[in-house]
């Protein structure tokens, strides 16, 4: 049995060696799908994306934690600090709990982005978050009603697929009970986006254990409990050719691992082999 799996580099239009990787990603041809940071330096690179790559997914992420708004920042004073920047995912979530975050600041704010993101690569794909921030009380369900309003088709899935690099899934939840409750949480909320009518994957996929470069990918995913899959599952990667630490923060060297795994042509191939179809978003929609 063929198994879907969608994997998605994040934050194209952050920097030169971001863009840089994910485009060389994407040649390679395993990697079907990215998403667009409108508010950040290079998010007019996403110009050329559907021409270069016609086969692949464009999606937007949707920002609110890193670089400035897209609108003037005395449009949205509670989304960013004294410079006019967004403030920090800590930052932004914490004041988000104590309801200190205006709501049609953030619609506003999304809007803006999203017509930024239209001017240069038309519709959207699909929508995520950088640093997953509508996995937040109080502010997921502004994302699920914009991007419907905005008529992006699918969104990405936060429910946990689990395959631990030892033991099995569920003892890894038993290990870390607040994992095992924050996935109860996100799988609620998913579920009630489905309602809606917001077309996701089956959910993303965590690899505790592994690191890039030192596993074959294709070994890792051989722990999936691909018999609970139904649609597809998505693999989150962020790529890119150098380490900036300033910019890139939590997430470092991990960037060039996945760089060095996501740009090899054989990678396709070796998937296909071990049961896995590297595929788009677009199998959502059956096609």
């Amino acid at each position: 049995m063929t198994h879907q799996l969608i994997i998605t580099a994040d934050d194209y239009g952050m920097c030169a060696p971001v863009n840089t990787a994910i485009e060389d990603c994407l040649a390679a041809g395993a990697m079907r799908a990215t998403c667009v940071m409108a508010n950040m330096p290079l998010w007019r690179d996403a110009a050329q994306l559907r021409q270069r790559f016609p086969d692949a997914s464009i999606g937007l992420h949707w920002t609110l934690t890193q670089g400035s708004p897209v609108l003037p920042a005395e449009k949205v004073p509670s989304l960013v600090d004294n410079t006019g920047n967004f403030r920090s995912f800590a930052a932004l979530r914490s004041r988000a709990l104590r309801q200190q975050v205006n709501l049609d600041e953030v619609q506003a704010e999304l809007i803006a982005q999203y017509v930024r993101f239209f001017e240069v690569a038309g519709a959207p794909d699909f929508w995520n978050t950088h640093e997953n921030i509508h996995v937040s009380p109080g502010l997921f369900g502004v994302f699920v009603r914009v991007g419907r309003e905005l008529c992006i088709p699918v969104m990405r899935c936060q429910r946990r697929i689990t395959a631990p690099s030892t033991g099995t899934p569920e003892g890894y939840v038993l290990r870390h009970p607040f994992y095992w409750l924050k996935g109860l949480v996100i799988a609620y909320w998913s579920a009630r986006a489905e309602r809606l009518g917001m077309l996701m994957p089956d959910g993303a996929i965590h690899t505790p254990g592994y690191r890039a470069g030192e596993t074959r990918i294709e070994d890792a995913l051989k722990r999936v409990p691909w018999a609970k899959i139904q649609r597809a599952a998505e693999l989150i990667i962020h790529p890119a050719t150098m380490v900036d630490r300033e910019l890139f923060g939590n997430v470092t060297e991990s960037r060039v691992r996945d760089y060095q795994v996501f740009r090899d042509p054989g990678l396709k191939d070796r998937l296909l082999k071990a049961g896995v179809n590297p595929v788009g978003f677009e199998v959502l929609h059956g096609k």
